[in-house]
């Protein structure tokens, strides 16, 4: 974040505990923002449509800097930064989320920007978001009222809007690890190869059963509604199956339920609903190839 960009901030917070960072927000109200890699808060302070007089930052708080693998999980803490999920050693199963780090603007961004700030923009462009959703991600939430836990597709409750309240933290994302052979991969569609924002982006979980065929899926679809959407149509039109390109093809047209897209700069939503199926398809047929490997 640049000096040009905080110009209202008059104060500048660093607490070290999580407690600490919210009873800083509670006791400094609607007066001040939480501060983790400030890769959108610097953009929406430069463009002032924010102009807090208080900075609490996050960066100082080790319980939002965990990565580790737990019993059947992953927990990835929300200041964890996107250059450090791609760097990590994360089970193969979980590929997808890994890559669609990788493809979040530039390597100077993905040093600074957190996943949890990611998913508190709430942009339906996020490109954390459809892996966490194919994922079957969970979001952990710490307020003044309290902790509690909603699967990622929940936390987003409309444009930009998610389930936070004014003094609520991201503190995890909980990520299960399949038990069976699984599988997982991301695909995004831009207007050029780097530092752009996505035209279409798609994510897919394969879970195959000792047979072969698709036990579980999970498909998040980015840029096509205005949350992050979870493709539940095509989700069931792979259980039972034994994954090939018809089937992914066919998952890739049943995805098409879940989008409502639009227009704007960097499409049309007629060029995005041509593009999600191929898209799914691709995914589908790289997560399921990944998931026979481990079968």
């Amino acid at each position: 974040m640049t000096a040009q960009a905080a110009t209202s901030v008059l104060g500048f917070h660093a607490p070290r505990t999580l407690s600490d960072a919210i009873d800083a927000k509670v006791s400094l109200g609607g007066d001040a923002a939480y501060l983790a890699g400030g890769t959108d808060l610097g953009v929406l302070l430069r463009r002032r449509r924010l102009a807090p007089a208080h900075l609490v930052s996050l960066t100082s708080v080790p319980d939002l800097q965990v990565m580790e693998r737990r019993a059947g999980e992953v927990v990835v803490g929300g200041t964890v930064t996107h250059r450090r999920i791609e760097d990590a050693d994360l089970p193969e199963p979980l590929r997808a989320l890994r890559e669609a780090c990788s493809t979040v603007g530039s390597v100077q961004t993905r040093n600074v920007g957190t996943i949890g700030g990611n998913l508190a923009n709430a942009s339906p462009a996020a490109d954390t978001a459809p892996a966490l959703v194919a994922l079957g991600a969970i979001v952990e939430v710490a307020g003044p009222d309290g902790e509690r836990s909603v699967p990622v597709e929940s936390f987003f409750t409309g444009y930009r809007t998610t389930m936070l309240g004014p003094s609520d933290l991201l503190v995890a994302v909980r990520i299960p690890v399949p038990a069976r052979a699984g599988g997982s991969a991301f695909e995004k569609l831009g207007r050029r190869k780097a530092m752009e924002i996505s035209i279409a982006c798609v994510a897919v979980r394969i879970e195959l059963a000792p047979d072969g065929t698709v036990a579980s899926a999970g498909i998040g679809l980015g840029s096509v509604a205005p949350t992050t959407v979870r493709a539940v149509e095509a989700e069931a039109s792979l259980l039972g199956a034994r994954p090939g390109p018809d089937e992914a093809r066919r998952a890739g047209l049943a995805a098409l339920e879940a989008c409502t897209p639009i227009d704007d700069v960097r499409a049309t939503a007629a060029y995005r609903r041509a593009v999600v199926p191929g898209l799914v398809a691709r995914a589908v047929e790289r997560a399921a190839t990944s998931a026979e490997l481990r079968r």
